[in-house]
């Protein structure tokens, strides 16, 4: 089984991989403000790819950590409200908008495929 994670990635993966909140390369300017991190795991998952069912995983994670991080945050209740409304924005937004980011395929992207899609960059 490929032990691949979003945590053992270097930051040369991570700049492959991850671009924040928003499409890679989209005219839309997504804010960052408070979920990067949430985002970027996401982008992995999305990079990792598979079948619908991985897909939904990662998007219904994603809306996980999201409220994970606002609860840890230690603001008041307002804030946390504030910020969960825009957690359920961006989580909608990835089911409705985001099946095109998503790498199907018969089996996940791991290991090999990174350090494969990292040799094609230092190449270019």
């Amino acid at each position: 089984m490929d032990k691949l994670s979003y945590n053992s990635l270097t930051s040369s993966a991570k700049e492959l991989i991850c671009n924040g909140c928003g499409a890679k390369g989209g005219w839309i300017k997504v804010p960052n403000f408070r979920f990067k991190a949430c985002c970027d795991q996401h982008d992995f998952y999305y990079w990792r790819g598979c079948s619908e069912a991985n897909r939904l995983k990662a998007d219904t994670t994603f809306y996980k950590i999201m409220l994970e991080d606002i609860e840890s945050s230690g603001y008041g209740f307002f804030k946390r409200a504030w910020y969960k409304s825009w957690a359920w924005t961006y989580y909608k937004a990835v089911r409705v908008f985001g099946k095109k980011a998503f790498y199907f395929a018969e089996k996940m992207k791991g290991q090999a495929e990174l350090n494969e899609e990292l040799q094609n960059i230092k190449a270019l």
